[in-house]
């Protein structure tokens, strides 16, 4: 209990301090915090301040719905997903450095704007929150992109640039190999409509 009102009233004061969402430096503590249990993307979402949620993929001590699901509405964070020890979870920048300080979560990696989920299966969701939990999400799986029509050259280059690579292509319909930690990667190409696992997995 005395965490989760340490944790509401740290995220109180440092919501006040990025109200203009102007980029800050951020202590020293706080970037340690950061890059030992966060990510690059997290450690910029941070900097970058501002009101804007976006989904974080966290990773905690036991499993996530029973045991830190009322901690996480005392702090008015919202699960958007949960799957055992892992859930996505809707954050704005000044929550995320409280949340990382106590000892529920173990790590968090930014997953992006709630917007972007819409295009990403549920069952390929669950699966990335899994392999993140047992730290395998740097294993490449295949995984089907639906894109608005037959992709080109630009569009194979953002996917290699995902960190992925082709493996068939079907018209509109593509298979690629990589890690699920690059699904972030994928969801900001505008052109892809839908992913999904592909069917042989």
């Amino acid at each position: 209990m005395a965490t989760a009102v340490l944790v509401l009233l740290t995220a109180g004061l440092l919501s006040a301090g990025c109200a203009g969402g102007k980029p800050r430096a951020l202590p020293p503590a706080d970037e340690q915090i950061l890059l030992s249990k966060g990510d690059p993307r997290l450690l910029a979402a941070v900097r970058d301040g501002g009101d804007e949620p976006f989904a974080a993929l966290a990773v905690f001590r036991g499993d996530a719905f029973l045991r830190h699901s009322a901690m996480l509405e005392r702090a008015s964070i919202p699960i958007l997903n949960e799957f055992g020890k892992s859930a996505l979870l809707l954050l704005r920048p000044a929550q995320v450095v409280p949340l990382l300080s106590g000892p529920d979560v173990r790590r968090m990696a930014w997953f992006g704007p709630r917007g972007r989920l819409a295009r990403l299966d549920p069952s390929l969701e669950l699966d990335a929150m899994a392999r993140f939990a047992a730290g395998t999400e740097g294993v490449d799986r295949e995984i089907l992109l639906r894109w608005r029509d037959v992709p080109g050259e630009s569009d194979e280059r953002s996917v290699a640039g995902a960190g992925y690579r082709i493996v068939t292509r079907a018209g509109a319909n593509v298979v690629v190999s990589g890690p699920l930690s690059g699904l972030p990667k994928l969801l900001e190409i505008d052109r892809i409509i839908y992913l999904e696992k592909a069917s042989n997995h």
